[in-house]
């Protein structure tokens, strides 16, 4: 595979907006205009000087704004939860392959935790190209809850599940799931790989299309180093991901139920 400089060139954009949305979770807002646009469920790659570059999928992208949702786990991370409106970062992606969006069909969007990122991102998209979608969001309780009343406002119906039962629906996101995909065409999916599983089992058993967006460990982001490796597939989640579809993972080996 040839890697293309322009694939590996980093982009300066400028914090616009800083969002804290709940403990140790927080959005930057960023304009930054020479990105080329992400597909919902593609990452880019975010660099701070002095600091590891992480990989993030974005939670909107458009008009040379793109909105990062990144919880606090590390170094790097903390750095970029400290920064303020006007700090430059430094930006190259978008990588890998996003969710295909491209059917008219009724799709239910479900997010675990910042996992919602990419699903809400989703929302934006079918909305405009006016196609139905739910979203729904599993967290442990009601100050993790992200992107619900944004949902709303796109025009979707929306639920936010809780654990606790601090809000919305009380207990597991994928029980709810259950409870309700019927009538649904398309089910998207990102956030803990256990919740994956589940989600992928309960589409298999009602007959119906999930796509899921896996998580690894990257560090290229162009599928060189192999540290992303959905082990037992030969699959890449920078490659040919992080995005994929249920039936494709299977047939490359995938074992569901199998966490590490």
């Amino acid at each position: 595979m040839t890697i293309g400089m322009t694939s590996l060139r980093y982009v300066r954009g400028f914090i616009d907006e800083v969002v804290t949305h709940g403990p140790g979770l927080k959005s930057l807002v960023i304009n930054i205009d020479k990105l080329p646009v992400t597909v919902p469920g593609q990452f880019i790659m975010l660099w701070v000087p002095g600091y590891e570059e992480i990989p993030l999928s974005p939670s909107y992208h458009a008009n040379g704004v793109i909105r990062l949702t990144i919880r606090e786990r590390g170094p790097t991370t903390r750095k970029i939860h400290s920064m303020d409106v006007g700090e430059p970062v430094f930006l190259r992606g978008p990588y890998g392959t996003g969710f295909d969006l491209s059917r008219r069909a009724r799709y239910l969007l479900v997010g675990g935790g910042y996992g919602a990122a990419p699903i809400i991102f989703a929302g934006h998209v079918l909305h405009k190209k006016g196609f139905e979608s739910m979203y729904i969001e599993g967290v442990k309780s009601r100050e993790y809850g992200l992107y619900t009343e944004e949902a709303g406002k796109l025009g979707m119906e929306s639920m936010l599940v809780t654990e606790d039962g601090s809000s919305g629906y009380k207990g597991l996101v994928t029980e709810y799931v259950e409870k309700n995909i019927d009538g649904y065409d398309i089910v998207l999916g990102c956030g803990p790989e256990p919740m994956l599983n589940r989600l992928i089992e309960i589409c298999l058993e009602h007959g119906v299309e999930c796509q899921v967006s896996m998580e690894r460990y990257i560090k290229c982001g162009v599928g060189i180093c192999g540290s992303c490796i959905l082990e037992g597939t030969g699959l890449l989640v920078c490659r040919d991901g992080p995005v994929f579809n249920a039936r494709d993972l299977l047939e490359a080996g995938y074992e569901v139920g199998v966490d590490d």
